[in-house]
């Protein structure tokens, strides 16, 4: 029989309490000695004590009462140990990948260079309809999100709960970060956020519509870093490479994303570069992603459990119950 203990070290505590308790006892009864050696017999009974009934208990019954005490404190320390009878081992949990997000979120996102169903969209909308896609098909993973314009923010640590990430692109505004976009800045976080869980590999996907990058770190160098912990990095063009718009660009000087920073990017890592023009390039972005090759972590292996403390607790009280209801009937 394979037993397991899921909490071994909690069977000191009644060690503890029983080594305390004997020691207290120990110095009572010296302070008890003392005290009659100091005032003769040190015994005072009360003037009518010899009327009180003499209940004389057998050695032999002192004996099994401090037997079945011992016994049941036993049981207890084994019990609060939480022993398990180990059975058959359980299927590993499917491997998941670690996915970060990272998303652009600078003033140029409110550039309405699209135009879905004969209206203009900007490029935050199509942001977050892509990303709220690509989230509700990666069931099973762990997402995080990363937002960035001059400075990178962690805005969702890695989650297995796709519903938060879909929830917090509702709160993606454009400039959340500031008005100009530091990819360099934020690859470097999400390789920060990386070198915490070593022993995973995490896949980055930058959503961004950069025509330049102005920031602390160079893009190029950053993706190198990513190349050098082999991290691939993909990333989705948001916007129009188009030199000219049309229409209203609410004031801004209008930039086209720079598809060739991003393909720069993203070869350097071995991923791919795709533009965001339809839901197209976020099927070819998930179906590259699934070609990766998921979480190579190591899972602690499981097996089935069957408690076995109750046990326990039956043989610890059972003979002390037994031994009340005894000394219940020879009483009577």
């Amino acid at each position: 029989m394979n037993i397991d203990w899921l909490t071994p070290y909690l069977a000191l505590i009644p060690v503890v309490l029983w080594l305390a308790s004997t020691s207290l006892s120990q110095r009572t009864q010296r302070s008890l000695s003392e005290a009659e050696g100091n005032t003769g017999s040190g015994i005072f009974l009360h003037p009518l004590a010899h009327l009180l009934p003499a209940t004389k208990i057998p050695t032999w019954q002192r004996h099994l009462q401090h037997a079945l005490f011992t016994w049941l404190w036993l049981c207890l320390t084994l019990a609060i140990a939480q022993p398990v009878q180990r059975g058959a081992k359980l299927p590993d949990l499917p491997p998941e990948r670690d996915i970060l997000l990272l998303v652009d979120v600078s003033i140029s996102m409110t550039l309405t260079d699209y135009n879905l169903d004969g209206q203009p969209r900007s490029r935050m909308d199509v942001l977050k309809t892509l990303l709220h896609d690509f989230a509700n098909r990666l069931q099973g993973e762990r997402l995080g999100m990363i937002v960035f314009a001059e400075n990178p923010y962690l805005l969702v640590p890695l989650t297995r709960d796709p519903t938060l990430v879909q929830r917090q692109l509702q709160r993606l505004t454009p400039t959340l970060a500031g008005r100009v976009s530091a990819v360099g800045d934020a690859i470097t976080l999400a390789l920060k956020e990386a070198g915490k869980q070593p022993q995973r590999k995490p896949i980055f996907v930058l959503f961004t519509d950069a025509d330049e990058s102005i920031g602390r770190v160079d893009p190029e160098a950053a993706a190198a870093l990513a190349a050098e912990s082999k991290i691939p990095l993909y990333s989705i063009a948001i916007g129009s490479t188009a030199a000219t718009m049309e229409g209203d660009t609410g004031g801004l000087a209008y930039h086209p994303v720079n598809l060739a920073l991003l393909q720069t990017l993203s070869a350097r890592t071995g991923a791919k570069t795709y533009q965001a023009g339809d839901a197209q390039a976020v099927e070819q972005a998930l179906a590259d992603i699934t070609r990766q090759h998921q979480n190579a972590a190591e899972q602690t292996p499981r097996y089935q459990q069957q408690p076995l403390y109750h046990w326990l607790l039956l043989a610890g009280l059972l003979p002390l119950m037994l031994w009340q209801l005894w000394q219940r009937w020879a009483n009577a």
